[in-house]
């Protein structure tokens, strides 16, 4: 592990893309993005194509979160504009590729390295939350560089399990708005069954994140198991909202890109703006190539009765609790 990128490499044309270990000091892993925009669905997708690269195929620089707060001083990144969280398949991939339309604006969608230091404290438990905000702020910071000269605006959209951790992210970034978007559960549900998210599968999260033992998670059915993960999340949300968070509906998009989120992230975009977020709510936000076809209908006759089952005992009281809380605001 090196103990910094090279100073004469150009520090805003470098992201993390990995952050690993199993205890202190953990790594970070970097990629080479020249001024190329985070312009797909999901920030995987562009660091798999960057990692085709001859150059980034002989150069990967590895470094600790250590360095990475030391760089955090070298060339600040942008602030966050606004945090996305989610249920999860509600349109938040939608209207984070509506956002990352806009050439002034850089959209990090679902990070790996993000993903992999919300996770440092299950590791070692000597990590404190002092450390993790701190790495949190470097972190956001690096993947939010930059690269073209053109950008004032950052958004982040986090994975859906990562609203757990709305507690530290909050108390990182405690001006930044955020906003939770949430879709009806037997959609949810559906959604998650035809193509279920790892973040859904049994072993890939710790069990006690949802009142949960292992024995529980591996003899209870896949989709059980997918309810109870969301109704934990819907759960976090709840207990954890503040006065800059706020609740969105799915069947309020891709409209709600120009109106009500940009009111709430203090935006006023202009109708060039708002017609390239238009063009891209035409299209389906995972597959750009293919246009958008509406399937709340589908999902809904679909639905057996045993996923309405686990819908009306784990979902539909969070559901309405949501919409409540929307309505009071």
């Amino acid at each position: 592990m090196t103990s910094s990128i090279p100073h004469e490499w150009v520090p805003n044309q470098w992201v993390p893309i990995s952050v690993y270990g199993q205890s202190q000091p953990f790594g970070v892993d970097w990629c080479h993005m020249g001024k190329e925009r985070f312009s797909d669905p999901f920030f995987v997708e562009t660091i798999q194509r960057r990692l085709t690269v001859p150059f980034n195929q002989l150069f990967r620089p590895q470094t600790t979160l250590y360095d990475l707060v030391e760089r955090q001083a070298v060339q600040p990144g942008l602030a966050p504009t606004g945090f996305i969280f989610h249920m999860s398949r509600c349109g938040s991939t939608l209207l984070s590729q509506q956002l990352a339309a806009l050439p002034d604006t850089v959209v990090i969608s679902e990070a790996t390295p993000l993903d992999g230091l919300l996770r440092t404290r299950w590791k070692d438990p000597t990590v404190t939350e002092e450390q993790l905000v701190t790495w949190l702020r470097a972190l956001i910071d690096a993947l939010g560089q930059p690269r073209t000269g053109h950008e004032t605006r950052l958004f982040i959209k986090l994975d859906t399990w990562h609203t757990l951790c709305l507690p530290v992210i909050r108390r990182a970034f405690p001006q930044t708005p955020w906003i939770f978007l949430y879709r009806d559960p037997v959609e949810v549900l559906v959604s998650q069954e035809r193509d279920r998210g790892s973040q859904m599968m049994p072993g890939t999260l710790p069990p006690g994140l949802f009142d949960l033992t292992y024995e529980q998670v591996f003899t209870m059915s896949l989709d059980e198991y997918t309810a109870r993960v969301l109704n934990g999340i819907c759960e976090a949300e709840l207990a954890n909202r503040d006065d800059r968070g706020r609740l969105m509906n799915y069947r309020d998009f891709p409209q709600a890109a120009w109106t009500s989120c940009a009111e709430h992230f203090g935006i006023a975009f202009t109708a060039q703006e708002i017609e390239l977020m238009q063009r891209v709510g035409h299209l389906d936000a995972k597959r750009p190539k293919q246009s958008f076809v509406a399937d709340s209908a589908d999902k809904q006759r679909s639905a057996s009765a045993e996923l309405r089952q686990l819908a009306a005992q784990w979902l539909v009281p969070m559901y309405e609790q949501l919409a409540a809380a929307r309505i009071a605001r």
